[in-house]
């Protein structure tokens, strides 16, 4: 199997630069970052990967990439993934399947779906389009180190076999507001029963529980004056149900920590694929 360099390029993807390293090392041990000016710890977290970092212009394009790749002397083929929310970990394989693949460049840029068409049938240069992935033989990767910014893909020498594909984004649709934005409580009430959140669902219970034992530990146990049969029950009724609606309270508290905690993890290692 012909071994596969992988490098991403990276800025402010401090959540998922640690589990494209750790998915990318299932497929290769030649891994490259390039960070362009990250503001959060991106480049830290990888140093700390022991991966190679190198560091770029915030306007450095596909071909200045190329330039270092190049200079890494790697006698295998090449896949260069933009680290960013539109590309998934599931992505991982079949990126690496396409760069073991016979063609010599294949580029992926982005375009946007509201282009017209007579915009989006015309060529790309490396500085004009975000590029989503390259997959690239070694004779792409010094091809390209060879180009310029403001040059086409297809001007790519003739003997290389050249692929540039146009991948679209995503449209975010501007949403109608509804009722219950009408103010901040009630969108925050909604979203809690939506959701069935904890705090809903066990703290609200709870409370009443709590609040009912109470009040009939204070008023109703002290007007029997003997101890029967009905004031043993009333009393052991009033302790089920304190203990019960405290149990629901601490219930409701502790699941709101963890859903936040495993938010937090979620986050941390979105798209990571299943087994």
């Amino acid at each position: 199997m012909r071994a596969v360099r992988i490098a991403f390029v990276v800025k402010d993807q401090d959540l998922r630069i640690v589990s494209a390293i750790a998915r990318a090392r299932d497929f290769s041990d030649n891994i490259h970052i390039f960070d362009f000016e990250s503001k959060d710890e991106s480049k830290q977290l990888a140093v700390e990967e022991g991966v190679k970092v190198h560091e770029m212009h915030p306007d450095s394009c596909l071909p200045e990439v190329a330039v270092v790749l190049d200079e890494d002397e790697f006698d295998g083929n090449t896949l260069v993934v933009n680290l960013d929310f539109e590309w998934k970990l599931r992505d991982l394989p079949v990126g690496v399947n396409q760069a073991r693949g016979l063609t010599d460049v294949l580029l992926v840029f982005k375009s946007n779906p509201k282009e017209e068409d007579s915009i989006a049938s015309e060529p790309l240069a490396y500085a004009d389009a975000i590029f989503h992935t390259l997959s690239a033989s070694p004779a792409g990767i010094a091809a390209l180190a060879a180009a310029g910014p403001h040059d086409l893909p297809m001007e790519l020498p003739k003997e290389l076999l050249v692929r540039v594909v146009r991948k679209n984004t995503s449209v975010v649709l501007n949403q109608r507001e509804s009722l219950a934005t009408a103010s901040r409580f009630a969108q925050l009430f909604y979203w809690m029963i939506e959701s069935r959140h904890p705090l809903i669902s066990f703290g609200v219970p709870g409370i009443v529980l709590f609040t009912v034992g109470y009040l009939l530990s204070r008023d109703v146990i002290s007007s029997f004056e003997e101890i029967n049969s009905v004031s043993l029950g009333v009393a052991l009724a009033t302790f089920v149900v304190t203990i019960v609606g405290l149990l629901a309270m601490m219930i409701a508290i502790i699941l709101y920590i963890l859903g936040k905690q495993v938010k937090q993890v979620q986050l941390q290692h979105q798209e990571w694929p299943k087994e």
